[in-house]
């Protein structure tokens, strides 16, 4: 394999993860690049990030970050920056959902799950893309998202379903903002994915269901959803921006 991402700087949040987090944290180190794990978990985190470093020439690191935490956010795209050099490629994975009513969630609850999908991603990117900018470097912003904001959250979920929406119009303003920086920003969007503890650990009875809406007849695995972010990351999409490709074999179009 051409590791296509060789001496770029990868940071990727919730990338402690047992499903897509680490996934998607291991394929970057697989293509090459040096990758920055960061989670809110530290045991976790430290734990993945010495497996990669093992497998990878020592090509990962852990840094403890709450991603709703703005000044801990600049704390650790600052020292990136200093350890490492400017980061190139900012994966926006780690999110938060709380399943309930509008009847009966706490406002916390609205807050938190805002702070953690929407207005970190704005403040990472808004970090890293700085650094992109004064580096002259092609960055590349992804951001994990879903079509829930298409089905308002199924009337379970509206805070989660809102901050997605939010995160898919950050992508394009950040697409518009980046481009003439040479910076591309893209939504990588999904419904039920399997090989996650989500859904083969909490809810497997789900499944079924979710099945039954796939014109293809399945539902798409982790492995799916890290094949098409190692494309939209690398250099073969490179004249691609300010899009959303839904990893969901179909599911998006029935609801």
């Amino acid at each position: 394999m051409v590791m296509s991402l060789r001496g770029r700087i990868a940071l990727v949040t919730g990338a402690a993860g047992a499903g897509i987090g680490r996934a998607l944290a291991t394929r970057l180190a697989v293509d090459g690049a040096t990758v920055i794990v960061t989670d809110s978990h530290a045991a976790r985190g430290e734990r993945v990030a010495k497996d990669l470093s093992d497998a990878f020439e020592g090509r990962a690191v852990f840094r403890q970050l709450d991603a709703g935490d703005r000044d801990q956010i600049v704390e650790v795209t600052d020292w990136v920056l200093d350890q490492f050099g400017p980061i190139g490629i900012l994966v926006n994975n780690a999110a938060y959902n709380v399943l309930g009513s509008i009847f009966d969630y706490e406002p916390a609850t609205w807050d938190r799950v805002m702070d953690v999908n929407l207005n970190g991603p704005w403040m990472l990117s808004r970090q890293t893309m700085r650094q992109m900018r004064d580096a002259r470097i092609p960055g590349v912003i992804l951001n994990i998202s879903t079509y829930a904001p298409d089905v308002g959250g199924e009337g379970i979920e509206a805070p989660y379903a809102v901050s997605k929406g939010g995160l898919n119009v950050l992508t394009r303003s950040c697409a518009h903002e980046g481009g003439p920086h040479g910076i591309r920003v893209n939504t990588l969007s999904m419904g039920m994915i399997i090989g996650t503890r989500f859904t083969d650990a909490l809810h497997p009875d789900m499944q079924e269901s979710e099945i039954a809406k796939s014109p293809l007849g399945r539902l798409a695995h982790v492995d799916d959803v890290v094949e098409a972010a190692s494309f939209l990351i690398s250099d073969r999409a490179a004249n691609i921006t300010g899009e959303m490709i839904n990893v969901a074999a179909g599911t998006h179009m029935r609801y």
